[in-house]
């Protein structure tokens, strides 16, 4: 175990301890309500002057009502109620979007049998200007500030930003994004009100390049098949400070290359305590180490590569581990294993690779990308 991540997040603990005993006879007097990891707001987006909520509601539930607040300290109001399907599943509630500037809902459900009711975990939605009000050198800007302590995930897509929490604390203040104020809670929302989108389609999902301008640890962007993915992983003891611009380039045909890429798979495994990020290209594999301890069992395409010895791998002889010819901008990940951040992001001529392990000790990580045409 990490001794110095074991220590600074070890006394998070003692905290929520110490402060669950001081509630305790105030939770024994509320209301009883259970809250359940299966009763969950699954997705929340904007579909024409609606507002629309996707959640998993499990079997054996009546009714399904939306609960909604315009802050953490307001109360809890009732504007909507659904019937619930005799087996549950998913399902859609779509309610007219107002003007507020930020809302925060939950869902309560009744059950069809005496019992206690079922809350799910809240959402936030927060509203702000297009990205395309905010231009650099003819790019549409995505612009984070604030601070991060653990890991997070925000999903972009052209109809706002959804944020997920995933390590450690959450943000210790709200975050801004493009000077709007972002109160991230376990899931929230980010998006426009009006015609505009959130990022248009004149702009690329997939052509965007990531300026960092302060942060001492893991920011790493994922194309998905609809959106861009943004991890943040602060692995160091307590939260740091973080000031990143993500530019999204005009939408324009992709150029054709002059002979299709390679067909190959890179899978990379490692033992992961802290963060590390590895470089692949044409002729070698660098490995830059961030924070804690060196990876370990370190492999490529089955290749040991001892990271305390050497920080390159060379693509070439007894540890070749990509033929010649490959496309990096043609990598999709295959699968990947390990309890925080594995992810990959291509170019033409290079692919980079980043792990992080935010939870206390190390962990197993694998990552396996494909290459060429699907």
């Amino acid at each position: 175990m990490n001794s110095l991540k074991s220590l600074s997040h070890g006394k998070v603990w003692l905290v929520i301890l110490a402060l669950l005993a001081a509630l305790q006879p105030s939770f024994c007097a509320a209301e009883v309500v259970a809250v359940s990891d299966q009763f969950a707001i699954t997705s929340i987006s904007v579909r024409g002057t609606n507002l629309v909520l996707s959640a998993y509601v499990p079997p054996g539930m009546d009714l399904v009502a939306l609960q909604e607040r315009s802050a953490l300290d307001a109360p809890w109001e009732e504007t909507a109620q659904w019937s619930v399907p005799e087996n549950g599943g998913e399902m859609t509630f779509a309610f007219p979007q107002r003007a507020d500037v930020a809302r925060f809902f939950r869902l309560r459900a009744r059950p069809v049998l005496p019992a206690s009711p079922l809350v799910s975990a809240e959402v936030a939605f927060v509203t702000t200007a297009s990205l395309c009000t905010r231009m650099s050198n003819g790019n549409a800007v995505f612009h984070f500030k604030g601070r991060v302590d653990g890991s997070d995930k925000i999903f972009i897509t052209r109809e706002g930003a959804t944020w997920e929490h995933v390590n450690w604390g959450y943000p210790p203040e709200p975050v801004s994004i493009n000077d709007t104020q972002w109160n991230p809670a376990e899931k929230s929302y980010l998006t426009t009100i009006g015609p505009v989108k959130f990022l248009p389609e004149s702009f690329s999902l997939d052509s965007v390049d990531l300026e960092v301008i302060e942060g001492r640890d893991v920011v790493a962007l994922e194309r998905t098949n609809d959106g861009l993915m943004v991890y943040l992983d602060d692995t160091p003891g307590g939260p740091g400070q973080y000031d990143f611009k993500i530019n999204f380039h005009p939408a324009v045909p992709k150029p054709t290359r002059a002979r299709p890429s390679a067909v190959a798979r890179l899978k990379i495994a490692a033992q992961v305590d802290g963060s590390d990020c590895i470089k692949i290209t044409p002729q070698e594999a660098v490995l830059e180490h961030k924070t804690f301890a060196l990876p370990s069992n370190l492999s490529v395409n089955g290749i040991p590569w001892d990271a305390g010895q050497q920080s390159v791998l060379k693509n070439e002889g007894a540890t070749a581990f990509l033929p010649d010819g490959v496309d990096f901008s043609t990598a999709r990940i295959v699968s990947r294993k390990g309890r925080d951040l594995a992810t990959a992001w291509g170019e033409p001529d290079a692919l980079w690779v980043r792990f992080a392990d935010n939870p206390n000790g190390s962990d197993w990580y694998e990552i396996e990308i494909a290459f060429g045409p699907e």
